[in-house]
């Protein structure tokens, strides 16, 4: 038997203003499908204000970034799990529908709260094993480029689903 969790992020990017002197805006939502005995808990959300633009690009390593976003699987000791995640998109502003923000997600992971040692997992999906305390820790990143950005609105969700073995 399949036992599934499903987390939907909804990401509102708003641009503004002209490339050195931008504003920006993100809202993140996640929701949770709980089946089971497998749950996950946010701890901290991805911060995508905060980091500096660098060449039009927003980057937020999953290992080294403080501004990643954390989450908690809670599930049987040392049981293995397989975790399914969008691994890139297009985001097209809502309203006028002319700027475009690429966005390529990256997640680690590590059997205790320590983000440095955490390793970072294959593409699209990836096979982890929660820890001994029941516990697998997730760090989600991502690098958005925003050469094509205009002013608007830019809406994305990041699905990641996560199933025993």
């Amino acid at each position: 038997m399949s036992k599934k969790v499903f987390l939907v992020f909804l990401l509102g990017l708003w641009i503004s203003g002209a490339a050195k002197a931008q504003s920006r805006e993100v809202s993140i939502r996640a929701t949770a499908i709980v089946m089971e005995n497998l749950q996950m808990i946010t701890v901290r959300d991805m911060d995508l204000v905060s980091p500096p633009i660098v060449e039009n690009r927003i980057t937020v390593n999953p290992i080294t970034s403080t501004y990643a976003g954390l989450f908690k699987i809670l599930g049987s000791p040392n049981a293995k799990i397989r975790i399914n995640y969008t691994p890139r998109e297009s985001l097209v502003e809502q309203n006028e529908g002319v700027g475009v923000v690429q966005a390529v997600y990256s997640l680690s992971a590590a059997p205790e709260d320590n983000q440095a040692n955490s390793f970072l997992l294959t593409q699209g999906n990836a096979d982890v094993t929660i820890g001994s305390m029941g516990v697998v820790f997730i760090w989600l990143g991502a690098e958005l480029d925003i050469s094509q950005a205009t002013m608007g609105r830019y809406v994305s969700e990041f699905v990641l689903e996560f199933e025993y073995m």
